[in-house]
């Protein structure tokens, strides 16, 4: 197991994400019950992975008793025990790896991952949504891109 990432994020909106770093887009809310959205209109395949981007609904960023934080956490190598798997997807990778946390909160940070395809489940410690207090996005081994329309997105 190797943790490449920990970071405590303000999640705005009730949400955190892991997104491609150099996408100019964000995964599109629907219906707002959603656990975990990947499909943004700006993709040209929307329905298939990979998918350059996912963001996971939590808790509010304020509670009764003040500013509440999600715990984020990249993984690699396998998964923590005691959680939930609430999606399993593709992740696209480009150059210039992945934004981790909530971009609006001003609480992010990047990590670089070397461009490809990692196959991707995500694991929250909740079995509501509103009660997420940590989110954990597990990364497998990458393989090369396979489409060129989304080779640097």
């Amino acid at each position: 197991m190797t943790v490449l990432l920990k970071l405590d994020v303000s999640p705005l909106y009730a949400q955190v994400a892991l997104v491609d770093a150099t996408w100019q887009d964000y995964p599109q809310w629907k219906s707002g019950e959603e656990q975990v959205v990947f499909r943004p209109e700006s993709l040209i395949d929307p329905d298939n992975p990979p998918y350059p981007g996912f963001a996971v609904a939590t808790q509010p960023d304020m509670g009764p008793d003040g500013p509440r934080t999600v715990l984020v956490e990249v993984w690699t190598g396998s998964e923590p025990a005691g959680l939930r798997c609430v999606h399993q997807s593709v992740l696209h990778v480009g150059s210039h790896g992945v934004i981790v946390g909530s971009e609006l909160a001003g609480t992010t940070a990047k990590l670089k991952l070397a461009r490809g395809e990692y196959p991707l489940k995500i694991l929250v410690n909740a079995e509501t949504r509103s009660e997420v207090s940590r989110v954990v996005f597990a990364l497998g081994e990458p393989t090369l891109a396979r489409r060129a329309d989304t080779a640097d997105a």
